[in-house]
Order: structure tokens, then C-alpha cells, then sequence
């Protein structure tokens, strides 16, 4: 199977699953924190945050979350869409996301933060 086939039925999946532990355990942060994480593996970062500030919402920890961030972009094969989102991290809060620099391509434009 194509990779991009598989990680697109993988995430699917996922998110179904995510989607009924919510119905099932609406007050656990554990499936809103997972849903933060599959936006980010579709490089849909707007939509992660969404889904990981209801997850500190129901007591996630901040720190948990950024593992899961940086867990994301480790995973990220598209280079430029990876990049991408290093430098709207970095944009954000370049202290907090400084261990991002480390995956900047190195055909990317200069090393933020």
C-alpha cells in the first residue's frame, strides 16, 4: 500500500476512534489531546490547537501537549509543509517551540528563534 494511502486510512481510523471516546468519556482529555495530534499529522495546525486547548481544558498538560507537537513533526515526510509549520511555530512562540529549529530543513530559509 502507498504511503500516503496508508497514513490517510490510518488517521481516519484514528479519528473515528477519537471521535467516540469523546461521546463515550466527554470530560477525559486523553481523545481530544489524541484529535490535536492527527490535525497535526494532516498538517492542519489550526485545527490541532483547537482540539489540544479543549484537551488542557479537561487537564491535559501543556507539557503533554508539546510532546505530542513534537512527536507530529518528527513524523512529517513533506519537507515543505513541515517546514511550514516549524516557522508558524516559531512565529508563535519561538522559545517555547525552539527544539523545532532541529527540523527545519536545511534547504530552508534560516534557522528561526
Amino acid at each position: 500500500m502507498d504511503e500516503a494511502l496508508f497514513t490517510y486510512c490510518y488517521l481516519d481510523n484514528a479519528e473515528k476512534c477519537a471521535r467516540q471516546a469523546i461521546e463515550f468519556q466527554p470530560s477525559s482529555h486523553h481523545p481530544y489531546t489524541l484529535m490535536g495530534a492527527i490535525c497535526f499529522d494532516r498538517y492542519d495546525r489550526y485545527e490541532g490547537e483547537k482540539w489540544f486547548e479543549k484537551a488542557i481544558q479537561r487537564g491535559a498538560s501543556r507539557e503533554s501537549i508539546d510532546v505530542e507537537i513534537k512527536k507530529s513533526v518528527a513524523r512529517m515526510k513533506d519537507k515543505d509543509k513541515r517546514d511550514k509549520m516549524i516557522r508558524d511555530l516559531l512565529k508563535q512562540d519561538s522559545r517555547r517551540y525552539s527544539w523545532a529549529n532541529k527540523y527545519l530543513s536545511k534547504n530552508s530559509h534560516k534557522k528561526l528563534g
